[in-house]
């Protein structure tokens, strides 16, 4: 959240000054996030986020956003560039109650950006059922 709010405050100061946005570049208020990950269950079904666990880290420091507002997809990193390393499992329950299919994944990739903004990617995780 401190980082959400610092990169607004900063998005809005002066432009050639302390945001490190040069002179003459407009950007936009956007708040974006880093990756976009789809996450299927063992039928290829989207997976809804209750069942998914992930976390990852950026150039080695454990990141903080992670957001899934729809199933079948994880939002990872918040206006963050470098090396991501994303670690997903996931619980599926199975018909009968007393069973669960479990799955896990990492995912390495770099997000890069621009002067204003990172730039977004999206990828497909294939969870080993």
């Amino acid at each position: 959240m401190l980082i959400a709010l610092m990169s607004i405050f900063l998005a809005c100061g002066e432009k050639g000054e302390d945001t490190g946005i040069p002179d003459g570049i407009d950007c936009s208020l956007d708040f974006r996030y880093s990756a976009t990950i789809n996450v299927s269950d063992p039928n290829g079904d989207p997976l809804a986020g209750e069942f998914i666990d992930a976390s990852y880290t950026v150039n080695g420091v454990e990141g903080e956003y992670v957001e899934s507002w729809e199933p079948g997809a994880i939002l990872v990193g918040g206006e963050e560039s470098g090396d991501f390393v994303v670690t997903l499992s996931a619980e599926v329950p199975q018909e009968d109650p007393c069973c669960w299919d479990v799955a896990q994944t990492v995912l390495e990739f770099t997000i890069e950006a621009d002067e204003c903004h990172v730039i977004p990617q999206t990828f497909d995780a294939e969870l080993e059922w």
